[in-house]
């Protein structure tokens, strides 16, 4: 009766953190003070390099961690929305960290990543004596795949985290990067279309293009990219005043979001070049070897990454619980709907929530 009136407690407890987590994520204002205290300190990275991490810490510390792994964004651990779900888990008691992992900084999606997340896992248990049960990991967009692919790996020499979280992310590289092209995805036999995110031709150029074959040369363009992504615009167009005409007509499409017919042709060349590499990458082919539970959140109107990336990879991994928000976007939370659509999605997102908590919980 003891250990059942306990449980109980826990359950209560767990619903009682979602609710509150939800509520606090519809109601968050950047222009607002709240209560976790916000500090950037260093960790040791990979060949010397200390990036920053952004620590967000509760008033009252209950022993608890939660890793948010960052994607591919040139904001990295300075991303609003990204400070905003820190803010909302610490509000719960939890301690986060969120580290700057330098390749995705640049839009750099390769497999180096897998080292550095693996890098700063070990760094924080022992840098902050951690206990790994105490320990959930969550990875954002491109890093929920990344993140995936380093938990199989560290676990074979680390103590592996309690808990595994992914929110927007992606189990086969290719058709997401195809998707970027067309904004084209097909669910139980029903087309959907969605404006891809902004990002997305930047991020196939930057990672892809160095590799491509072609009868000229591509460093101007890939100078432009590497510029956009720095946000040095002056010396971005300074660069692209001297490509020829056929070349500002392929980075003014880039970085426009909008691709044309060679733009897109282009990008078809680049992911078929990169088949191997992106197969790799993609949690669909190794997922299955997952064993621990494994939360599996997205935005049915992401931008960025599919949400039928969320459900294939929900049948891929033998211990998972999947949600697709209709309420929640790649980049924010969406509004625009009446209020009882709103109340009902908000009930299936404190369900889901309060199921993480108590997993975390116990």
């Amino acid at each position: 009766k003891r250990i059942k009136r306990e449980d109980l407690l826990t359950h209560l407890f767990s619903y009682y953190q979602a609710l509150r987590m939800i509520t606090s994520l519809l109601t968050y204002r950047e222009s607002k003070s709240y209560s976790p205290k916000i500090e950037t300190s260093q960790y040791e990275g990979l060949n010397g390099v200390c990036p920053p991490v952004k620590i967000i810490s509760p008033l009252q510390y209950r022993k608890k961690v939660i890793i948010l792994y960052p994607g591919a964004s040139p904001y990295a651990e300075k991303h609003s929305k990204i400070e905003m779900l820190g803010i909302v888990l610490a509000q719960n008691g939890y301690k986060v960290f969120i580290p700057r992992i330098p390749p995705l900084k640049i839009l750099d999606i390769s497999a180096v990543n897998v080292e550095w997340f693996i890098c700063f896992y070990q760094w924080l248990l022992d840098a902050h004596q951690l206990e790994s049960q105490n320990v959930a990991m969550i990875g954002i967009s491109y890093g929920g795949g990344i993140m995936l692919k380093a938990y199989l790996q560290l676990k074979e020499f680390l103590p592996p985290p309690n808990i595994l979280m992914t929110h927007g992310t992606y189990a086969d590289a290719e058709s997401t990067l195809r998707f970027l092209l067309t904004g084209e995805i097909t669910n139980h036999g029903v087309q959907y279309k969605i404006t891809p995110h902004e990002w997305g031709l930047i991020v196939i150029f930057q990672n892809y293009l160095k590799n491509l074959d072609l009868d000229w040369d591509t460093a101007g363009v890939q100078e432009v990219i590497r510029l956009e992504i720095q946000e040095k615009f002056d010396d971005r167009d300074k660069i692209i005043s001297k490509l020829p005409r056929f070349q500002k007509n392929i980075v003014n499409s880039v970085l426009s979001g909008k691709g044309t017919a060679e733009v897109i042709t282009l990008c078809q060349a680049m992911i078929q070049n990169e088949i191997a590499t992106l197969q790799d990458l993609s949690p669909k082919y190794w997922c299955h070897e997952i064993q621990k539970k494994v939360f599996i959140f997205h935005g049915a109107n992401d931008s960025m990454v599919p949400f039928t990336e969320s459900i294939q990879l929900a049948e891929s991994i033998p211990d998972s619980e999947l949600l697709i928000s209709n309420i929640y976007e790649h980049k924010e939370i969406s509004t625009n709907k009446g209020t009882y659509f709103k109340l009902k999605e908000f009930m299936r997102m404190v369900d889901f929530f309060s199921k993480f908590y108590y997993y975390h919980e116990n």
